[in-house]
């Protein structure tokens, strides 16, 4: 993943654009030095300043939830988390990303999140899609098999290509967000995170949308996901959501807008927390990367006179799940503990067992901007409901790529005082 990343430069499964004309043309199935410029000219979307002009247009959408839950909920109750939180973050990846303004819970029909809905949809069919294009990609491609089914792909494309227009003949007003660094990467001047502006190779609409629509199933369902699980572990972690209600109380009842990112990420007990849930729950349960040059592994076994050299193509699965929970790096590895990541036994944590956005190069690109998303809700949420568990334990879906839950996303949502 790192210092061996020339010899694994690309990830496992690969899909060409000439197989799917839209998800083949996303980062992750981007090689070589299309993927390299394309990740210089995405990187800025997710730095820091970004991420701080971003804060006050997620507080907005954690503001509506709380609204709506304030207008629904009037007790104790038992309520499907993953209502509010996909709502939330389809509300954010449209503000933040493309400049739509939505409220999923009031306009759930709204024209990005039941696309949305349609694009993350993840089963047994959408599983062998991939199994397909690992095992038999020539078949997969005389069939016409699409990722996205082309329909959906098509009003993807037609929304975002309209975004991007408006932005280009100033018919909106400028925004720092996603879709001004897609507008500035066409144009070859998308600056890279040193301020230096990338003008290697300029891109077409189509390289573009692939970019939009990437971010968006690549946020919408992890993102969500994080939120779910924080808010279970706090429901049957009684003990660490007191502690966390105790750090939240010191805000403000409303923080100003220009010390907003300051103010959550100042929050220490939640970031604590948030490392925790993503220790336990990592966003995807392994990674992968595929050789482009001949590896030597070394010995088969210690003393062997025999080595494993592996030819370009070997496909390596890194499994972060079972290393995150593996007892040789992490005691008692399924108990929450979020003082693992404070700052007296952060350096404790031996390198390479905690990557839950993977590592290297070819890290997850939007870490920055999704932690910040759920620290934003969370900080919201947690000041004025708490939660409690229906079951002490989950079990996972065999059917998903992420860490879904197989029985459903049940939380009791209680308000306080």
């Amino acid at each position: 993943m790192v210092r061996d990343f020339n010899s694994f430069a690309d990830r496992g499964v690969h899909i060409d654009a000439d197989c799917d004309p839209l998800f083949g043309r996303n980062l992750i199935m981007l090689t070589g030095s299309k993927w390299r410029s394309m990740r210089a000219s995405l990187s800025p979307a997710f730095s820091g300043a970004r991420c701080r002009s971003m804060a006050p247009l997620m507080a907005d959408s954690a503001s509506a939830v709380v609204n709506y839950l304030r207008e629904t909920v009037k007790g104790e109750q038992a309520m499907d988390i993953n209502t509010i939180t996909m709502s939330y973050v389809n509300d954010v990846i449209a503000s933040c990303a493309f400049g739509f303004a939505v409220n999923s819970l009031k306009e759930p029909d709204n024209c990005i999140f039941r696309l949305g809905k349609k694009a993350v949809i993840q089963d047994t069919n959408q599983v062998m899609k991939f199994f397909g294009y690992e095992n038999m990609k020539s078949i997969m491609k005389l069939l016409q098999v699409k990722i996205i089914p082309t329909e959906d792909a098509e009003q993807f494309s037609q929304l975002f290509k309209s975004a991007l227009k408006a932005r280009r003949e100033k018919l909106v007003q400028p925004r720092p967000d996603f879709i001004q660094i897609l507008v500035d990467a066409a144009q070859g001047k998308a600056k890279d995170t040193d301020g230096n502006t990338n003008n290697e190779e300029k891109f077409s609409d189509d390289d573009l949308v692939a970019q939009a629509v990437l971010f968006y199933i690549a946020g919408y369902d992890t993102t969500a996901n994080l939120i779910y699980y924080f808010l279970y572990e706090m429901a049957v972690n009684p003990r660490v959501q007191d502690k966390l209600y105790e750090e939240l109380s010191t805000l403000p009842e409303e923080e100003k807008v220009q010390y907003l990112y300051e103010s959550v990420q100042g929050l220490e007990y939640l970031d604590m927390c948030v490392n925790e849930v993503l220790r336990l729950w990592p966003l995807v349960g392994s990674a992968d990367r595929r050789s482009v040059a001949p590896y030597d592994f070394g010995p088969t076994f210690p003393g062997s006179k025999h080595r494993l050299i592996a030819p370009a193509g070997i496909h390596v699965w890194l499994p972060i799940y079972s290393i995150h929970r593996d007892p040789e790096y992490w005691p008692e590895p399924n108990v929450c503990e979020p003082e693992r990541f404070s700052k007296e036994r952060k350096a404790d944590i031996v390198p390479y067992t905690y990557m839950p956005f993977g590592n290297g190069p070819r890290h997850c690109i939007g870490s920055r901007f999704a932690v910040l998303a759920a620290k934003v809700f969370l900080t919201k949420f947690l000041r004025g409901y708490k939660t409690r568990a229906i079951e002490t334990s989950t079990r996972l879906s065999p059917r998903a790529f992420i860490l879904r839950p197989a029985d459903g996303y049940q939380l009791i949502v209680e308000p306080r005082n």
